[in-house]
């Protein structure tokens, strides 16, 4: 009976590893799509009701290249929204520990959201520098890493100098293609008779929360780094005098910090400093996107989150169900080495 609970439970975690692969990448396509425009809505925000003098000091010249230079940072961090660079960045997230949570986006995170590097040119020490070159394909991510596939019988394996199973490199050309467009990943095996396994997820209900936690911590990085980046692009621009630090940025994430009331993804903070230019308070101003605040402005995100937090629930329930059978089996075994212990197999020993 336990066996077969758990046997059962096993299959449904197959399912649901399916399931929470569809949601997020669901999700994650729909969030490139909201990307750019709430990005730019929250920029507008701080423009024209929280700087409005300086943005109309502006030159053309001066507001057109920020308004490219926005649309390029949404498109490089947009190759980097999937399943699969996030589920990345959320294993060195995990192995970085809590020490490194405020690093330097570049130091943090080598492959991020928009891979901020900022340099310091020698003919120019105040110059900041984003870097936008394109991402590499796929990252460093190792399928390995998640939910590496069974080999293949040793005597099916294609002998040595024999040429390449033709349809074998369009299946993994087919793959990558895929997890570039952020497609539902299955890996079939042709050489046992299992039904394909989810991918790069894990097996067990508690793995699967705990992949799907870190995927959306993973989320949120992206999104502040994003932010980050913004936000130096104002100050570059000469819109904004002083840039908000990381630091500020993840105590805002986590409410540790009071903020002053302000549009959606738009950050203000009074500061108890003094503006050396106006002698007033120091307010810094810019933007934060927040994954709530993405789903607050688009019900199709706010429904993909309902579904993950459904599908969350079920995965708890599956957990304290297999951690159930799983004891009543360890009972079950411990009764019958007992039993076997004590049968007249087995004399007593002094």
């Amino acid at each position: 009976m336990a066996r077969r609970e758990l046997q059962s439970l096993e299959q449904l975690s197959d399912r649901a590893a399916c399931k929470l692969y569809q949601l997020v990448a669901a999700y994650a396509a729909d969030l490139r799509l909201q990307l750019e425009p709430l990005l730019l809505q929250a920029v507008f925000q701080v423009c024209t009701r929280q700087l409005p003098e300086a943005f109309n000091a502006m030159s053309e010249e001066r507001r057109h290249a920020l308004r490219e230079r926005i649309h390029d940072l949404c498109q490089r961090c947009s190759c980097l929204l999937t399943v699969e660079q996030l589920a990345q960045l959320a294993l060195r997230l995990d192995g970085a520990g809590q020490d490194d949570e405020t690093e330097q986006p570049d130091e943090a995170d080598p492959v991020d959201d928009v891979d901020i590097e900022m340099s310091l040119p020698p003919t120019d020490p105040a110059a900041i520098e984003l870097s936008l070159e394109p991402p590499r394909f796929l990252g460093d991510f190792d399928p390995s890493n998640f939910c590496p596939s069974p080999s293949p019988p040793v005597s099916e394996v294609d002998e040595p100098g024999d040429d390449i199973d033709a349809n074998e490199a369009a299946e993994a050309i087919d793959l990558l293609r895929q997890m570039v467009h952020g497609a539902v990943i299955t890996i079939p095996s042709r050489h046992s008779n299992q039904p394909p396994q989810a991918f790069p997820l894990p097996r067990d209900p508690a793995g699967l929360r705990r992949w799907f936690h870190s995927w959306d911590r993973a989320l949120q990085r992206r999104l502040r780094n994003l932010s980050h980046a913004v936000n130096l692009e104002l100050m570059r621009s000469g819109l904004c005098r002083s840039l908000i630090p990381l630091t500020l940025l993840d105590a805002a994430l986590e409410g540790q910090t009071d903020l002053q009331a302000a549009p959606p993804n738009v950050l203000s903070v009074q500061m108890p400093l003094l503006d050396p230019v106006t002698s007033e308070e120091l307010r810094l101003n810019g933007v934060l996107l927040r994954v709530a605040e993405y789903e607050h402005l688009r019900p199709e995100l706010r429904d993909h989150r309902r579904q993950l937090h459904q599908l969350e629930a079920t995965l708890l329930r599956m957990e304290r169900r297999m951690q159930h059978w799983q004891q009543r089996l360890a009972v079950l075994k411990a009764q019958s080495l007992w039993l076997e212990d004590s049968s007249d197999n087995h004399p007593h020993r002094l």
